[in-house]
């Protein structure tokens, strides 16, 4: 069947830890906040999937539940051997409620307190919490960037696994964040150089199937049939079939002790050994009858990279950005804009509202950088990206204001260049003249506009209202110009976005100024742009050279006329 990924599901009320819970990872975040930070996806199972848990319903009872069973079996094993062409003993899979938890049992039982364990840099920051978490030392062997496109740095990777001390890497495959899948000469060099210095290797391939046309995952084990004891694989159906709550990994341990040690720790002092009912119909379905839903997620997800890649072109040239071979993992670099790492984090996530991952979270590596999912529908990553690149592109002391030619209801092609040649010059955007805030506004300009040319200063209001219109409303012309901007070409050249919720436009002191408006006999007008369209205040030189910038974050945060003189 035919999935159209375009639909937005709504996520609220479900317990969603990506939609309902992002104060886990943002205290600060709101309703308003998008979501594109935890790795799951905002897209529907494949219909076996569902049909398989409904009839599972159907049955009424929920006991404990095992999956050691021919059917579980051939549905996983098979799924090796058909998208890798990996044969998989079901005697060496044992059971894991996740990946981040199997790595955490393997070093319990493979190495010991203060022992050397390889990762590599920017890397999936579990790997930290994990080594750290238990005692052990973290040995970093960085990626190398070049431009966007990462490699391994196998000269450093044979130095420090010759350390004694070093006992197990911990192998991310494909990459998460940078999306490299590495080639067959990569994964054989660096399984080379761990099995000669004695390492364990685990190999977290949670994303193996998701992966770009024309390129193919291979598992790192596959290459070292000889040393295939030394070699653990962790792998889910979490990632490729948007099944993460289901808590299910199947992890390949293919050394009879290993396991053995595996059954002590996990099994016999954890408890842990029984999947939940649901999980086991789940990746039984997913893994027999899902692989047409994945390959259709696959497209899209690649359609959503190349999307990001046109958008960033456009709107954030200064960004570096390489469309990842696998994951649906969006790795980019923001660091030429200029901001720090705490600015970086002000700007995406308050600014901006869109929760990511940022960089630094995988490592000194990722300092400049943020993480995006690109697994949600492209409305939803088109208005994160919009958001983004305003916040971003937002003008700051200094900077040089764009140049733009103008309308007002009386005169038309006025340059601003021109027009701020001799005075200092405000920019002050506002809505629309029939608001009646704007209106309260535009009165108080009037009626104190003297303090403006006693400095030589000079304010145009920028609207968002057809010149005829306002021809309508006023009655001869003001002391200063009114730009007509209905289509808010310039309020997009400035970045002065709306809110993103009449929730966020709004606050207490806009009833205030409502009541003054109403005071003075104040009517509301026709209706124009965008209703949740905030001001902005823009002081700005001779040369349009920035003097002062204020964003206001909701509508009634405006600027005193005495406050705005004091700046000239």
């Amino acid at each position: 069947m035919t999935y159209d990924f375009n639909v937005f599901v709504d996520r609220n009320n479900t317990n969603s830890a990506k939609w309902e819970f992002m104060q886990l990872m943002d205290p600060e975040a709101t309703d308003s906040t998008l979501p594109l930070w935890v790795a799951d996806m905002d897209f529907p199972c494949a219909k076996p999937i569902l049909d398989a848990l409904h009839e599972r319903v159907d049955r009424q009872i929920f006991g404990y539940s095992a999956h050691n069973t021919g059917e579980y079996y051939r549905a996983v094993c098979g799924w090796y051997q058909h998208r890798f062409n990996w044969y998989v003993n079901s005697s060496d899979l044992v059971y894991s409620p996740g990946v981040v938890p199997a790595i955490g049992y393997l070093i319990e039982i493979l190495t010991q307190p203060g022992d050397g364990i390889i990762i590599q840099r920017p890397v999936y920051y579990p790997f930290t919490n994990m080594i750290n978490s238990h005692s052990r030392k973290i040995v970093n062997n960085p990626l190398v960037n070049h431009n966007g496109y990462y490699e391994m740095d196998f000269e450093d990777l044979e130095n420090k696994a010759k350390n004694p001390n070093t006992k197990m890497l911990i192998f991310c495959s494909p990459h998460n964040p940078v999306g490299r899948v590495w080639k067959e000469e990569e994964l054989k060099r660096l399984g080379q150089i761990c099995l000669d210095n004695g390492l364990i290797i685990v190999s977290d391939e949670i994303h193996y199937d998701l992966v770009k046309r024309g390129l193919k995952h291979i598992p790192l084990v596959t290459l070292f049939p000889e040393h295939k004891n030394r070699i653990i694989s962790c792998t889910a159906p979490s990632k490729t079939f948007n099944l993460a709550g289901m808590q299910l990994s199947n992890i390949v341990i293919h050394d009879e002790e290993i396991r053995n040690k595996w059954n002590e720790y996990v099994v016999g002092q954890l408890g842990i050994f029984m999947p939940n009912s649901f999980s086991i119909v789940a990746a039984q379905a997913a893994y027999t009858y899902g692989e047409d839903w994945l390959e259709q997620v696959i497209d899209y997800v690649d359609g959503n990279k190349h999307f990001v890649q046109e958008f960033l072109k456009e709107h954030l040239p200064k960004a570096k950005y390489s469309v990842p071979e696998g994951t649906y993992l969006l790795w980019v670099d923001l660091s030429d804009y200029g901001h720090t790492q705490e600015q970086l984090e002000k700007v995406i996530h308050r600014d901006s509202k869109v929760l990511t991952d940022m960089g630094v979270l995988f490592g000194e590596e990722g300092k400049g950088f943020i993480r995006l999912n690109a697994a949600c529908t492209r409305a939803i990553l088109k208005e994160a990206l919009e958001r983004i690149a305003g916040a971003v592109n937002k003008l700051k002391k200094g900077d040089k204001a764009p140049d733009f030619v103008y309308d007002t209801p009386w005169k038309k092609e006025i340059r601003l260049s021109e027009k701020v040649k001799e005075k200092t010059t405000f920019l002050y955007f506002l809505r629309y003249y029939g608001c009646t805030l704007c209106q309260l506004e535009i009165a108080d300009i009037i009626e104190n506009y003297h303090k403006f040319i006693e400095k030589n200063a000079q304010m145009l209001v920028v609207l968002q209202s057809d010149p005829a219109l306002i021809r309508e409303q006023v009655k001869g012309e003001l002391p200063f110009d009114i730009v007509c901007d209905p289509e808010q070409k310039l309020f997009k050249l400035y970045q002065v976005r709306p809110a993103v919720s009449m929730e966020d436009a709004l606050s207490a002191r806009i009833f205030d100024k409502v009541r003054i408006a109403n005071e003075r006999g104040l009517k509301h007008g026709k209706y124009e742009g965008n209703e949740l369209q905030l001001p902005a205040l823009f002081l700005v030189d001779s040369g349009l050279t920035v003097r002062y910038v204020h964003y206001s974050k909701e509508m009634a945060d405006l600027l005193t006329i005495d406050d705005m003189v004091e700046l000239v």
